[in-house]
């Protein structure tokens, strides 16, 4: 017969635990025994399935030896001794007669490989891509002497063809972008304070001299996306990785996106819920509190000019850039990584890194205001380690919020919330 089998290295004990008596069982001299060393402890070499196991039972014939002692029943194979035996016969004593294959194990040694085998399981669901996300970040990652981190962008095999020129491409979408701005001049001052901070803040930087010609460079088109209820930023820009190359694809394209590393929306809701005390906030510029590799940021070029009637410079963004399509894992994946890295001194706050953040927002709570205070001190001193802010805090419970700057708090009244405020959490208000 054809059967298929998995290839372990051990599938149970060594049957039986101990060697059995038989001098005085009278077995019959001329029955051929399937195993003639069957009361001797030996290693089990495969374990066939029922789905096998009458076919080898040609006739009914059977031999019962003289109780308590087992049966013998003719098979393929020859006889087979099968049935319980009184420990007597056992040459040591204490032998039990029934055995699973844990019985080798304690109690927290089959914990330990159960949950082993959970974590397996809870990964297998990374695609190969994926895995190579995770593996270069892990092996790729470093952080300044400040503690803010630097990370790679995740290549695919063949990037270098699949990433062509995009000057001319990215040079007729600006000159589109600057005639746009032109006719909305409320626009075209929030642009330009937008890109003035970028420069100020060093997430870009202007390329000059020999610069200006590396042996590879992308250059992303941008645009803005205006958000009237935004407490903060009105205007983003937002950086087109997407827009294709002369090769026909695209930066994005060229690049691997990463697994999703926090849990999902539905989870952290729930746990919100049963909090008494609400407790939400936001880190500031998440994406571009991250550092990318200076191998990388060539690819992140941008054309811009603060003033039409000069030269268009090229610029150079030096953080992970929302957009470009591994941002989302890059920036997640690193909030995980200082939770590892220095959450060991703020359990509070490591647990709700981990568990209670979606992108750059934090929703959880508490069981008390005391508590509430304690999570949000750990949350901001563990994210502070990384050069993470933490901003636009609201609670049920005010209290919780004192000793906050006015900057620092999400509600537009510090003192009561007014009858139709609403604050708007993960799209939620």
């Amino acid at each position: 017969m054809t059967a298929e089998f998995l290839i372990l290295q051990k599938i149970t004990p060594e049957l039986p635990l101990h060697n059995v008596m038989v001098d005085q069982w009278q077995i019959p001299s001329n029955l051929f025994l399937a195993d003639p060393q069957f009361h001797k402890r030996a290693p089990i070499d495969m374990i066939l399935g029922i789905e096998h196991f009458f076919s080898f039972f040609k006739t009914a014939n059977r031999i019962q030896l003289p109780k308590p002692l087992p049966m013998l029943i003719d098979s393929v194979f020859g006889w087979i001794v099968t049935g319980s035996i009184n420990k007597i016969n056992f040459s040591e004593q204490n032998s039990p007669c029934s055995i699973v294959a844990v019985s080798l194990f304690t109690l927290e040694d089959s914990i330990e490989r159960f949950w082993k085998i959970e974590e397996l399981q809870m990964r297998s669901d990374y695609s190969l891509e994926e895995k190579q996300c995770e593996e270069l970040f892990s092996s790729t990652t470093e952080r300044t002497p400040n503690g803010r981190y630097i990370v790679r962008q995740p290549r695919r095999s063949k990037f270098d063809e699949l990433v062509g020129d995009s000057k001319s491409m990215a040079r007729q979408r600006f000159n589109l972008l600057e005639r746009r701005i032109e006719l909305n001049p409320e626009l075209k001052e929030e642009y330009h304070t937008f890109m003035a901070e970028y420069l100020s803040l060093e997430h870009m930087r202007l390329v000059r001299g020999d610069d200006r010609q590396p042996p590879k460079a992308c250059y992303l088109p941008h645009h803005p996306v205006v958000k009237e209820t935004s407490t903060t930023t009105k205007v983003r820009v937002v950086f087109d990785a997407s827009a294709k190359t002369s090769t026909g694809s695209s930066l994005n394209e060229a690049l691997l996106v990463g697994p999703v590393v926090q849990d999902d929306l539905l989870s952290i809701i729930l746990r919100f819920r049963t909090y008494p005390v609400a407790l939400v906030g936001d880190i500031a510029k998440m994406y571009r509190q991250i550092l990318l590799h200076p191998d990388d940021t060539p690819y992140q070029r941008i054309l811009w000019r603060f003033n039409s009637m000069e030269p268009v410079e090229t610029y150079e963004l030096m953080t992970v850039t929302y957009g470009l399509a591994p941002s989302s894992f890059l920036a997640t994946r690193t909030l995980k990584q200082l939770a590892a890295d220095e959450g060991n001194a703020y359990p509070l706050g490591k647990a709700a890194l981990q568990k209670s953040f979606y992108v750059d927002d934090f929703i959880g709570g508490a069981e008390s205001v005391a508590e509430a205070i304690q999570l949000r001190t750990e949350l901001s001193e563990l994210l502070a380690k990384g050069g993470f802010p933490l901003r636009k805090w609201t609670s049920n419970q005010l209290s919780v919020l004192k000793g906050l700057s006015s900057e620092e708090i999400g509600t537009q009244s510090s003192i009561k919330f007014d009858t139709n405020e609403t604050v708007k959490a993960l799209g939620i208000s």
